[in-house]
């Protein structure tokens, strides 16, 4: 295995394509390449928004990305590290001087070693692979206390929303994860998240692809008895359509907008324990009426953000709102 060298660096971690990488002992500057809002997402649950040195690329700015500015207000006066493409821009990294490079991109990695910067590749494939990001994250910044602590709040939620649906383990209800608008299922992850809610997923079976596309009619079909859609200017036209008139969450009213925060809920994000918890009370109102899911927000971007929030923010991460 090639070993690199750079300057102030006096120590060496693993990264999760199995490169060995020499970084700084104390690491106070990061960038992240690559999915900004996600690998934002994880050094915010460490506490560590200051240690960024980069924004977000233009075409993530908008209101969509509230709660990243929230978390970290200097966000909007930072330089933008890559091209429109998600390229690194190599001038910008020799400027600002990161003593790491986060990204999820294997070619990001060689054309970081153009600014004689090291690059930690973070993978996240399956659900379970946020643990191990963290874990890594936390040798990074030297935090594995804190790193640690998240992994257990992931699996004691995880663990205390099984424990709940064990009680009804044949009632598992029809569930539609989509954007109406293209008329897909945007996300391979949602299969989880919905089956570990306690929901039936009308999309799962074998796909390799992050997106599946639907008809109208594989739809009216599937006849789902929970819907969750990518807005709520989309839950507004679903049930003003009357072509969905007979589909059950339409006639019971259970159709929903995906909640967002520091990321869609819906994606692969840091908040996905929230996700679980937030569709599970959804799915299953009368197991979950006495787990708040707004005291659970709060609680989380407080801890794990650093982040107070008002009512109203909670309200309108739940809400989808931009």
């Amino acid at each position: 295995m090639a070993w690199t060298t750079y300057a102030r660096a006096d120590r060496t971690i693993t990264d999760m394509a199995g490169r060995s990488v020499v970084i700084a002992d104390h690491v106070t500057r990061v960038a992240t390449i690559g999915p900004v809002p996600v690998l934002n997402s994880f050094v915010f649950a460490l506490g560590e928004a200051k240690s960024l040195v980069n924004g977000l690329p233009p075409n993530l700015s908008g209101p969509r990305w509230r709660m990243q500015y929230l978390v970290d207000p200097e966000l909007a006066r930072r330089p933008v590290l890559q091209g429109g493409g998600g390229a690194p821009l190599v001038e910008g990294l020799v400027e600002t001087k990161p003593d790491v490079v986060l990204t999820m991109d294997r070619q990001t990695i060689d054309l970081v070693a153009r600014a004689h910067t090291p690059a930690a590749f973070l993978a996240w494939r399956q659900p379970d692979d946020v643990k191990a990001v963290m874990r890594l994250l936390g040798q990074i910044y030297n935090k594995a206390q804190a790193a640690q602590a998240y992994c257990n709040y992931f699996d004691a939620t995880l663990d205390n929303i099984g424990a709940r649906l064990a009680r009804q383990p044949a009632q598992r209800p029809r569930v539609l994860y989509a954007n109406l608008k293209r008329m897909t299922q945007p996300h391979l992850i949602a299969e989880w998240w919905i089956a570990r809610a306690g929901g039936r997923s009308v999309t799962d079976g074998e796909r390799s692809t992050e997106a599946l596309t639907f008809t109208r009619e594989q739809l009216l079909a599937w006849d789902p008895e929970v819907m969750i859609l990518s807005s709520a200017a989309e839950v507004a036209e679903a049930y003003a359509d009357p072509r969905l008139g007979t589909v059950s969450a339409i006639r019971n009213r259970r159709v929903a907008a995906i909640p967002s925060g520091v990321h869609l809920w819906g994606n692969r994000t840091v908040e996905e324990p929230l996700t679980v918890l937030w569709a599970a009370q959804l799915i299953h109102p009368d197991l979950f009426k006495d787990w708040d899911i707004r005291d659970e927000v709060a609680a989380f971007y407080a801890t794990f953000f650093r982040t107070p929030l008002t009512k109203q923010q909670v309200e309108d991460i739940l809400n989808g709102r931009p």
